[in-house]
């Protein structure tokens, strides 16, 4: 057993010897092959030609729509609901005029009536004071006669007196007599003057019952709710037999043929701003749907906080497929400036203020001026030309003068690799 053993250790050992043998031959007999440096791959980068296009700037924004003509219709005076007229409602349409709502006016037409009958009783008063007056002017005239000719015979018998033709008791008698009529006179002329302003007063009294009466029937008129335009009910909160007071928003009412919209437009945007630019607007969740609309007008102020101005926009719906609601959170593209001979690259190309520039195999670095961004576009100005190549792709790897390959076109270094690998592959096949 232990002669086995021995026997098997042995051969293990001399395979062994044999096979290293046969190792260390084949490495030393092995053919050493050609040594060359091998050069890495130039980047391969996409470019794009510099045209001169004619493209127009595009103002982006949001806001909210809303109606050109809205109204809330609030009570002006505090009565019941009488009538909902023909039993309006939400959505019905209305025109201009149109009676919606009748409060309870019995109590205004009270009121009139008691206003013209305060002025009735003013009026006859007013009357009864001319007539009065009219007859004291007609006693003024007798008194005025009577006094100049008692005066005439009191001056007559004073003379006579004081030539001792007279006695005292006839020139007494005259003096009584003018001192009367005098007084007659004074007592006229004081009745003619209180009538005045006794008129005056009833005038006064007459002009408050007037304007009582004017109260009245306006708040006559005002239990009629009329339609201040033509338009739709958006709400009505009153039903027959609530009693409003004054001031209760009682309905609600709009017209969709025009509608407007608040845009906020970032401020770097206002000088390209006008009244009058084309407006496209759209809903986010209905894509397929666009207004078309106008700017109206542009607000003076901007909202420094969050860097936007206000431009206002309108929206003829009579001219639309579908209507653009209230409420419709919308987003905008105003037209802006229209650019004749615009160089425009992709923003991403632009980086720190430089583009690097495709000439040959080789990336030059050029400075540039971004005039504006155009959606994902950057217009360039600066060291560009027409026909340049503006490298639009590996720009993290780049440096000024850095070796490129066009996307499209072979790599003269790895076509020449390849052909020392084929030639390589062949010489090890006529080896073996």
């Amino acid at each position: 057993m232990l002669r086995k053993i021995v026997l098997s250790c042995v051969l293990v050992a001399i395979f062994g010897v044999i096979g290293l043998g046969t190792f260390v031959i084949l490495v030393k007999t092995r053919p050493t092959p050609p040594q060359r440096e091998i050069e890495s791959l130039a980047p391969i980068v996409a470019t794009v030609e510099l045209t001169p296009q004619r493209v127009r700037d595009v103002l982006r924004g949001y806001g909210t729509a809303m109606a050109d003509k809205r109204a809330t219709l609030t009570a002006e005076v505090s009565a019941p609901v009488l009538e909902r007229v023909n039993n309006i409602d939400v959505g019905d349409r209305v025109a201009k005029g149109d009676v919606l709502i009748r409060l309870d006016d019995r109590q205004y037409v009270q009121e009139l009536h008691e206003a013209e009958s305060r002025m009735a009783t003013q009026d006859a008063q007013i009357r009864q004071l001319g007539v009065q007056l009219q007859n004291q002017r007609s006693l003024l005239e007798i008194a005025e006669s009577d006094l100049t000719l008692t005066r005439d015979e009191y001056e007559r018998v004073e003379g006579l007196f004081a030539k001792g033709a007279a006695p005292k008791t006839e020139r007494d008698s005259t003096r009584l007599r003018y001192q009367v009529a005098l007084r007659a006179k004074q007592q006229i002329d004081n009745q003619i003057a209180l009538i005045e302003p006794q008129k005056l007063e009833l005038q006064a009294v007459r002009a408050g019952a007037e304007a009582a009466a004017e109260r009245a029937q306006l708040n006559i008129e005002r239990c009629k709710i009329q339609a201040p335009f033509e338009g739709q009910i958006e709400s009505i909160s009153v039903d027959v037999g609530d009693r409003v007071q004054m001031g209760t928003p009682m309905l609600e009412m709009l017209n969709l043929d025009r509608i407007e919209i608040p845009i906020e437009l970032p401020v770097s945007t206002r000088a390209q701003a006008r009244v009058g630019a084309s407006v496209d607007l759209y809903v986010e969740s209905m894509p397929k749907v666009r207004w078309d609309g106008a700017v109206a007008r542009i607000a003076p102020s901007a909202d420094m906080l969050n860097r936007t101005y206000r431009v206002y926009v309108e929206v003829d719906n009579r001219a639309q497929d579908m209507p653009l609601l209230p409420g419709y959170f919308v987003k905008a593209a105003v037209d802006g400036e229209l650019l004749a001979a615009a160089l425009m690259v992709p923003r991403h190309a632009v980086v720190d203020g430089r583009v690097f520039v495709a000439n040959g195999h080789k990336a030059h670095e050029r400075v540039v001026e971004v005039e504006r961004y155009l959606e994902d576009n950057a217009v360039l100005a600066g060291n560009v030309k027409p026909g340049d190549q503006v490298i639009v792709s590996n720009l993290d790897v780049l440096f000024d003068d850095a070796p490129v390959r066009l996307e499209g076109e072979p790599d003269p270094v790895a076509a020449d690799q390849d052909a020392s690998s084929v030639g390589l592959a062949m010489d090890r096949e006529g080896e073996r």
